[in-house]
Order: C-alpha cells, then sequence, then structure tokens
C-alpha cells in the first residue's frame, strides 16, 4: 500500500497534490505549503529504500549542501524533515520541463538556444563551485527550463563538498555513463572540472541531437570518455562555440576551462541576468546586457528583449551619453530592465535615482517617509509619481496600482529605522509589489546591531532569495568585509 498519495500532509504543513516526477532515490510530488501559502515540490525517499542507510545519508546530504546554494539558475531548497523514517526535501517548485524533455521532442537545438542554455547552467555550476559544492551527474534530466525561460540546475543527490570523504566506497562511480568524465571512468574523485566535462556532453549533445560517447553498453561508454576524441561538431556551429566544447571535453581535467564562469563569459553570458530565448524567437545577437560597459549597453547593439521576445532597436548616441552620465545605482537598474519598465524606488528621499529613470523613459513611482524629500523630487521630477509612504506600509492599492513592478530598489535603505520584528514584513510587501520575475535591489549597511545573517533571515524569511552581491555601486564582486553591499534578490 502506498504510504504517500493525494492530501497527505507531509511535516504538518506541505499538502500532496499530484506525483511529478520519481529519481532513483525518491519521488517528487507537487504540495502547497499551508504556511505560507505557497506551491513546493516535496521529494520524498522511497518507502522501500528505508533499509538502506547510504540512501537515506546521500538523501541527508543533498539538502544539506543544496540550502547553503542561492542562485538563480538552481532550484531553491526551502526545507528538510524526516516522517516515519522517510526523509523529505522541500524544494522551489519549478513551473516547466526537463532538458531532456527538450531534446526529446525538438531534437538538436540553434545555437543561441544552446548558448543561452548552456551559459546558465554554467553560471549555476559556478555558484555551486564557489560553494565548494560539485554535483557529479550533470545531465539533460536534472535541468529544468522554466515557462518563462529560465534553466534551473536540481537534483544534487550525488553531490558532495569538495574535499569530503563522500559516501562511496574506493573505486565506486557514481553518475550517469553518458556524461562521466574519464577521470569518474578511471574511478577518480570527480572535481568542478569533472562536472565542466560533462557541461561539455550536454553542450554537445544540444548541437547534434545525439550523446557524443554512446556506445552499446555502459562501460564501453564509460571506456570512450576516456579514450576517444571528440567527434565533430556540425560546420554551421561557430568556432568560438566548437572552442569552448572542446576545452571543456579535454581527457585531461588540467586542460579545461579554470572555472563555470569562464565558460559562461566565453559563451557570451553576463553574470548577474540572462535570458532564454524562446522558441520561435528570432536571432539574438545580444544575449544580456554587459556591466563592464559604460551605460550597460554596447552602442549599436540591441538594448534587451522587448516584451515579445524580439531585440530592441539600436541605442542612438545621445543615449549613451545621457546613460553614461547616470548615478551609479541608476545605471544598475537601467541595465536590468527594458525599455519602458516599470520601477518602484523605496526611500527615494529627493528622489535622484528614480528621477534619472524616469527621464529615461521608465515607469517611476518613489515612496519615502520625509514629505519634504517627497516634495522635493515632485518638483524636480514631474514626470514620475511620489508617495510618502513608510516601507512597513507599502501596498499596490496605496499607490493607486494594480500591476506589479519589474525592479524595486531601496538605495541606503532605512532598514535600521524599521522595528527588528517589522523588518521581515517589509521585505513580504516588497514581494507582493514586484512582479513574478522581476527583482528587489537592496542596500545593506553592516551594524553592529544588525548583521547581514539578520539581514538573510529577513529576506530569506519573506521567501526571498538573493541572485549576486556586489561590494558598492560601482559592482566590485561581493566581499565580506565591505561598507556596502548591494544585493540581488529575487522571488521564490
Amino acid at each position: 500500500m502506498k504510504r504517500f498519495t493525494h492530501g497527505v500532509a507531509v511535516g504538518g504543513r506541505y499538502v500532496l497534490d499530484s506525483l511529478i516526477a520519481s529519481g532513483g532515490m525518491g519521488d517528487v510530488w507537487r504540495a502547497q505549503d499551508t504556511v505560507l501559502g505557497r506551491v513546493v515540490a516535496v521529494k520524498i525517499m522511497r518507502p522501500d529504500t528505508s533499509a538502506e542507510p547510504v540512501f537515506a545519508q546521500r538523501f541527508h546530504e543533498e539538502a544539506q549542501l543544496t540550502a547553503g546554494l542561492s542562485h538563480h539558475n538552481i532550484a531553491t531548497l526551502f526545507d528538510y524533515g524526516e516522517l516515519d523514517q522517510l526523509a523529505y526535501i522541500v524544494m522551489e517548485l519549478v513551473e516547466g520541463h526537463s532538458l531532456a524533455v527538450e531534446l526529446r521532442e525538438r531534437g538538436a537545438l540553434d545555437v543561441a538556444r544552446v548558448r543561452s542554455i548552456v551559459g546558465q547552467m554554467a553560471l549555476g555550476l559556478n555558484a555551486a563551485h564557489e560553494a565548494g559544492v560539485v554535483h557529479r551527474d550533470i545531465k539533460p534530466a536534472n535541468v529544468l527550463l522554466t515557462d518563462d525561460g529560465a534553466v534551473k540546475l536540481t537534483d544534487f543527490g550525488i553531490a558532495r563538498a569538495a574535499g569530503s570523504m563522500g559516501l562511496t566506497r574506493t573505486g565506486e562511480v557514481l553518475g550517469t555513463p553518458h556524461y562521466l568524465s574519464p577521470e569518474q571512468a578511471l574511478g577518480r574523485p570527480a572535481t568542478s572540472a569533472s562536472d565542466l566535462y560533462a557541461l561539455g556532453v550536454v553542450a554537445h549533445e544540444l548541437l547534434t541531437g545525439k550523446r557524443p560517447f554512446d556506445r552499446d553498453t555502459p562501460v564501453a561508454t564509460a571506456l570512450a570518455h576516456v579514450t576517444e576524441p571528440m567527434p565533430t561538431l556540425p560546420s554551421t556551429v561557430p568556432e568560438d562555440v566548437v572552442e569552448v566544447i572542446s576545452r571543456c571535453l579535454a581527457k585531461d581535467p588540467s586542460a579545461r576551462p579554470a572555472s563555470a564562469r569562464e565558460v559562461a563569459s566565453d559563451l557570451g553570458m553576463s553574470w548577474v541576468e540572462i535570458r532564454l530565448p524562446r522558441a520561435g524567437d528570432g536571432p539574438h545577437p545580444q544575449l544580456s546586457p554587459q556591466l563592464d560597459r559604460p551605460g550597460g549597453h554596447q552602442p549599436g547593439m540591441p538594448s534587451g528583449p522587448t516584451p515579445d521576445g524580439a531585440p530592441s532597436g539600436p541605442i542612438t548616441a545621445g543615449t549613451v551619453a545621457a546613460r553614461r552620465s547616470l548615478p551609479p545605482e541608476a545605471r544598475l537598474l537601467d541595465v536590468m530592465v527594458r525599455p519602458g519598465s516599470r520601477i518602484l524606488e523605496v526611500g527615494c528621499r529627493a528622489g535622484r535615482v528614480g528621477g534619472a529613470m524616469s527621464m529615461l523613459g521608465h515607469y517611476v513611482v518613489g515612496t519615502d517617509v520625509d514629505p519634504g524629500g517627497i516634495a522635493a523630487a515632485e518638483t524636480a521630477y514631474p514626470d514620475a509619481r511620489w508617495f510618502v509612504i513608510e516601507p512597513e506600509r507599502l501596498l499596490l492599492e496605496d499607490l493607486g496600482e494594480s500591476v506589479p513592478f519589474d525592479v524595486i530598489a531601496w538605495i541606503n535603505s532605512s532598514i535600521l529605522d524599521v522595528a527588528a520584528v517589522e523588518r521581515s514584513e517589509v521585505f513580504r510587501r516588497l514581494a507582493m509589489c514586484c512582479a513574478p520575475r522581476g527583482r528587489i535591489v537592496v542596500e545593506f549597511r553592516s551594524d553592529a546591531g544588525y548583521s547581514y545573517q539578520a539581514f538573510r533571515d529577513d529576506f530569506l524569511a519573506a521567501g526571498l532569495i538573493p541572485d549576486v552581491g556586489f561590494s558598492g555601486w560601482d559592482l566590485r564582486p561581493y566581499a565580506v568585509d565591505a561598507l556596502s553591499t548591494v544585493v540581488l534578490l529575487s522571488r521564490r
């Protein structure tokens, strides 16, 4: 008799709805989180594996490893628990389908789409590797494509912390033979370079529609990875893409790219944000804005995709000059959005940043607790809308709005002026005002009475996760000792 069926409440709060998928260690259910009122995915260890301690331990390790990963291209873990001696994991529910389904239904994909898919996979892998986690089972079945275009890595079921002894016996090989690196096939430990090899195999398969080292038996397939050269790619594949895949598929791990971030960069990806072209989209000459160019855009190239998926027109020299004169805060916001986007600035003061965004043609609403600052903003920037509202009282209807915002910015955040018990409520209200695929940009300034960990706990409690962080508005890499940290949050 099945122990888990529709309507069963796992952990007292996750009510099972329907079975989504079954894997080697567990079943994945669509479920309703009755506490936070959101739909989630619940992965439950199969009852017939309860007598296998190593399976249970791997299940627990998956939760521990994934809990430390927060990235837009990794499915987010929410909770872990045990029920009737069976472990379960609660994760973000990704609405969409797996890359394996995409391959089965469409066959070989066009180069632009492969650049985007593999680039996003590389960004997610880089986040895992920087956190010391090696996935060890990169394959199309463990890559999810959301309905609105994002790529998500999932199933860290045999992942392992770098340097950990792990649960495998000497010479034991884990992973799928078709995507196994030569060193893994020889029984050696998997490293981040092994993940890059598997990434190269996936990229090759996406471009050709078939696995590059597929043989009659698993053993023969594993040996092919060790001894046979990379099969030739179609002549239509650009040289730079061939070069990236060739380096990923090097037999010697030291000859592969130095990092997954390098792979993403070589494929033309921005490490801040990337949009996956949908089926039927035209050519995408620029897949994402580049933050290392003045104003965030390259003259003569599209500024970003329009709502229907087609690239927008070229930027004029006057527009480029205007963007170069933007405050650094506004420059980051502008590079994140399409022309004419909806932007909410909380704690706007006299409206310097929001006003600059409105002058670029964005729809801007600004709020602050200081009536004097709002009055100054109304005078200086009449094209935007300005309101005196406390952040802990923020609601769309109080702003006269019914459509959520593409970007919400809380610059010089006055979060320390908010009572500690209301801080997570502020983030919850920001999330309610943010579009499902929007971003919330918050500046956090370290303070003896409010640590980054407490700040993180507050926004996580509101269902937000950090996608990327910078040390200041000049977009230097994140550093733990930075006086000002700019964090890009997204809803989950």
